[in-house]
């Protein structure tokens, strides 16, 4: 989990930023954010179930928080429930039920002069009931604001990515060990999903491309055929934070020539990664350079890296900068970022792609992914 000590240096920082900006308080909507300044991971308790949200940070004072669940924090002054069931009962209003909250806790406030606020994750109904308190004169977006630091990862936030990482790594070595010719798609994703719940030690997100024989897609009740190469691409979640990592494995017996040709060359690309990633490079530059690499194998001379080679990440699955052909980024130190050289032929069945996370620093690149790559 996030520290309180790195929580109060994040809202140190976010309250310098908005005194710049002469900015007098900011609501935050999106849990991810809440999460960020002040160690709060609110619950999911159902898939897709994350519950509404509201923060408020006065830029010369204190904050304070409605949630689904009150949880005391040294980095929120003061912490509000709303109900979201009754008896076991979900509540089917739960932004009304929030709003309820928020109505009652602002009444009676100052108005304020200039307001922050996240246009991607606020509702109408929220800005309405805090522009009758507030009466801002001004609504100033801190989306940009907000991606721009959370693009440089503090020592607390690495520390976690480096836990999901490991419970992702060992998500993959419980699905290689199920990889057989007549097993399904669903049988070594489930292998996979078991092997990193172990790890954490509690109920954690592991999925994404687990599908035998073809480029990517979700695991299907399909048997997985002997000569096929599994291209696994998983995605972690971890206690609010992401990995995403990539494998390719052999199925049964030994890989072809070319298959093993293809897979040596895209690992080989793979260890020439971390003298691409140096501060002030563009993203779109290393895409540039790994497609160049990649067209370097005869069976991939036409068709190069036909994806993305790579993103931030962090709160978010993906982040900027983007290593990528049409959009790319400034790297800067701090950043976390993946990155994945891919080659693909029919008559390979079907290819390879190996993703390693990697934290950015002064000097060469940090792997936060180290792990076996081996087709067989």
């Amino acid at each position: 989990m996030l520290t309180e000590a790195g929580c109060r240096e994040r809202q140190r920082r976010l309250r310098e930023q908005l005194d710049r900006e002469q900015i007098d308080a900011v609501v935050l909507t999106d849990y991810r954010d809440v999460y960020y300044f002040t160690g709060i991971l609110l619950p999911d308790k159902f898939p897709g179930g994350r519950f509404p949200v509201y923060m408020l940070i006065e830029t010369h004072g204190n904050c304070w928080l409605v949630g689904d669940t009150c949880v005391e924090s040294a980095c929120v002054g003061e912490c509000f429930a709303y109900e979201w069931n009754k008896l076991g009962t979900n509540t089917p209003d739960l932004m009304h039920q929030l709003n309820g909250v928020v109505e009652a806790r602002l009444r009676g406030r100052p108005s304020v002069r200039r307001l922050g606020w996240q246009a991607e994750s606020m509702s109408h109904l929220l800005r309405a009931t805090t522009e009758h308190a507030l009466r801002p004169d001004d609504w100033i977006a801190v989306d940009g604001l907000l991606e721009q630091m959370q693009r440089r990862k503090d020592p607390d936030e690495v520390d976690v990515i480096r836990r999901c990482v490991q419970v992702s790594l060992a998500g993959y070595t419980a699905a290689r060990a199920a990889i057989a010719p007549g097993a399904t798609e669903l049988d070594v994703l489930a292998a996979g999903q078991r092997g990193a719940m172990r790890e954490a030690g509690q109920r954690v997100y592991h999925d994404g491309d687990y599908r035998c024989g073809v480029f990517n897609g979700p695991a299907r009740p399909r048997a997985i055929e002997a000569d096929e190469i599994y291209i696994i691409d998983a995605q972690t979640y971890y206690e609010g934070y992401w990995s995403d990592l990539s494998r390719a494995f052999s199925v049964g017996g030994e890989p072809t020539r070319l298959q093993q040709s293809i897979f040596d060359h895209i690992a080989a690309v793979q260890r020439d990664v971390p003298g691409l990633l140096k501060p002030g490079v563009d993203g779109r530059q290393v895409w540039q350079a790994l497609d160049r690499m990649i067209r370097e194998h005869p069976a991939l001379a036409e068709t190069g890296l036909w994806h993305h080679g790579g993103h931030g990440i962090g709160l978010h699955l993906h982040e900027m900068p983007d290593i990528n052909r049409d959009r790319g980024g400034l790297l800067e130190v701090g950043n976390v970022v993946s990155v994945e050289p891919g080659g693909y032929a029919d008559a390979a069945r079907y290819g390879a792609r190996i993703e390693n996370m990697y934290l950015i620093t002064e000097d060469e690149a940090e792997n936060l992914s180290e792990y076996p790559v081996q087709l067989v």
